[in-house]
């Protein structure tokens, strides 16, 4: 079951990186991604900021490498 915060992130993903709702987010990754780039991930940081009304500090955003790591970031701030 996927939880209401997952489903946030995965819209977020979704309409930044323009994929189908059916796409599997789970391989994203940044470096695979023509669409992911530093606009995408300035805008997929700032969409997360708003969405989840937090902060994420520079190196927050780097670890911020494929939507894996970007759900355990936010798992790790207790989302």
């Amino acid at each position: 079951m996927v939880s209401v915060n997952e489903e946030k992130l995965a819209n977020i993903f979704r309409v930044i990186l323009d994929f189908d709702e059916n796409k599997d987010l789970s391989s994203v990754r940044r470096i695979a991604e023509a669409k992911w780039d530093s606009l995408a991930h300035v805008s997929i940081s700032a969409a997360i900021e708003s969405e989840f009304g937090l902060r994420l500090e520079i190196a927050e955003m780097e670890r911020m490498s494929s939507f894996a790591a970007t759900r355990l970031l936010l798992e790790e701030k207790g989302l």
